[in-house]
């Protein structure tokens, strides 16, 4: 789902059906909308790192941002909904997604450097396919339910380190599939060091399984800076109902209104049922996106979160039940809008 590395061009065509060659010859301009895409957030991330090495080497006295005394046990529960307007796909037709979720955490917190929770969530996501004709008629997949559960950790080693870890496990499997065949799991982990107050970083990596695909390994950056009283730049698992761990601009307007932009990149996998037209099979959805948020807090307890924002070109796949590939198509790039609300208590 994150940082996942692109296929080359031979590994993308294997296994395409005669009907996607003769209407989409072997051409290296097929994929270029997601390159171009993924360059993109590549070119503001350096833009972004560069940004933060000319700063580090400057002393922000606004930097040190007081933290809301938040300690004890807790908990929290959070739901959402995106829509992703309906968008063209190079082979034939189009389709558009729909997401809700929901996620109870429970946990105990120390302080803001010592803190183990324990969190489950569900989401259903719904693909509204619309081709009539070609590779993806009748409609590969449809309702999409994920189950997951995760124990995030957090622990200060020495008086400027700090270690993360989540390990998580879930099933994401489309209506009536095997959950059995549908588990994932595996761990994100890193370290960070304060460098000054208001600016920790350090390095990480992920370990994550995939269905039926090689192991998921990948390095990330861990990355908590108050710029100054107003501007902050996280990486995290992002707001609302995108999937998948990024990078967030936030600019605090006011103690109430809190503006955000961010960008990711996701890959999604899912088991299908035994009764479709590839059984047993598995459907990936692979895009890179950037969102716009604007939060509200609801005083000290809860956030209410609206945001927007574009997928960059992706690409849809369908897999047999071992991983072959059977069929991939590009789509174009697409708007997406969405509501969030959390509380905590």
């Amino acid at each position: 789902m994150v940082n996942d590395t692109l296929k080359s061009d031979e590994d993308r065509d294997h296994g395409r059906t005669l009907e996607v060659y003769e209407k989409h010859p072997k051409d290296s301009k097929k994929i270029l909308p997601l390159i171009g895409g993924i360059r993109l957030i590549g070119r503001v991330l350096i833009c972004c790192s560069l940004w933060m090495a000319l700063q580090m080497l400057a002393e922000d006295e606004n930097a040190n941002m007081p933290r809301p005394p938040l300690n004890g046990w807790y908990q929290s529960f959070e739901t959402g909904a995106l829509h992703q307007f309906e968008t063209d796909m190079d082979t034939a037709g189009g389709f558009g997604v729909s997401r809700v979720l929901a996620r109870a955490s429970i946990g105990y917190r120390k302080d803001f450097l010592n803190s183990t929770s324990l969190s489950f969530g569900y989401a259903h996501t719904s693909y509204q396919f619309n081709a009539l004709t070609g590779p993806w008629a009748p409609e590969p997949w449809g309702g999409v339910h994920t189950l997951s559960l995760s124990a995030p950790i957090r622990r200060s080693v020495g008086s400027n380190w700090m270690l993360l870890a989540i390990p998580s496990i879930r099933t994401i499997s489309e209506d009536n599939a095997d959950l059995g065949q549908s588990i994932v799991g595996g761990i994100i982990t890193g370290m960070s060091y304060q460098v000054r107050p208001g600016l920790s970083i350090g390095p990480g990596f992920g370990v994550l399984t995939q269905l039926e695909d090689s192991v998921n390994v990948f390095p990330i950056v861990l990355v908590d800076w108050a710029i100054s009283k107003k501007f902050k730049l996280q990486t995290g698992r992002g707001f609302g109902a995108s999937q998948g761990p990024g990078l967030v601009l936030s600019y605090a307007l006011n103690d109430s209104w809190n503006f955000m932009i961010g960008g990711r990149m996701e890959r999604f996998r899912l088991r299908l049922n035994s009764n479709g037209r590839v059984p047993n099979g598995v459907g990936q959805d692979r895009k890179a996106s950037v969102s716009f948020g604007a939060q509200y807090a609801m005083g000290k307890v809860g956030f209410i979160t609206l945001y927007t924002g574009i997928n960059l070109s992706g690409e849809l796949e369908l897999n047999d039940a071992s991983g072959n590939e059977i069929v991939a198509t590009d789509y174009d790039s697409t708007p997406f809008i969405g509501l969030n609300a959390s509380i905590r208590f």
